[in-house]
């Protein structure tokens, strides 16, 4: 799951909620925290910190997640075959290329993300405490956030670590 946020604050509320045990005790397979800092070229891209992870990606998969992400388009010299070859490269792991597409449209320059591997009660979590105290997104503790959901199958799962684990 991918929580995407306009401003570059939005995904260290998250994480840090996540740390600190506000949403109860989760624990993750893995996540990231993405920042993009308005006037750069690219996001800044790391593993979460605080919170428990039973899994490892490292941060080959991250970056190179949300690398197609962010500088896919550039990368492929806005030729729609190329951008779709690099799309589909992430399909074997479970990322499919809609997922992709929404994640470009979310995450843009000035924004920020926090993209887990989880199971549903993180998920369920996330949502109560971003949407569930309030109607108005501003007074909720996550503001407003945009997120982009794709479960995993365990053969997804054990692909991910085969190909990215350290």
């Amino acid at each position: 799951m991918v929580w995407a946020y306009p401003h570059t604050a939005g995904a260290l509320r998250l994480e840090t909620l996540l740390a600190d045990g506000t949403l109860g005790d989760l624990s993750v397979t893995d996540g990231a925290v993405v920042t993009w800092i308005r006037g750069r070229a690219s996001a800044q891209v790391r593993e979460l910190r605080g919170v428990p992870r039973t899994g490892n990606l490292g941060t080959a998969f991250w970056g190179m997640l949300f690398g197609i992400v962010v500088s896919g388009p550039e990368l492929s010299n806005r030729v729609e075959s190329r951008q779709r070859a690099l799309d589909e490269s992430m399909e074997a792991v479970g990322v499919d290329r809609e997922t992709l597409i929404e994640l470009r449209r979310r995450l843009q320059p000035g924004g920020s993300a926090v993209a887990v591997i989880c199971g549903e009660a993180v998920a369920s979590a996330i949502r109560a405490v971003g949407t569930g105290r309030s109607r108005d997104a501003r007074s909720s503790p996550l503001g407003s956030a945009a997120c982009t959901t794709r479960v995993l199958t365990a053969d997804q799962e054990r692909a991910l670590h085969r190909a990215f684990a350290p």
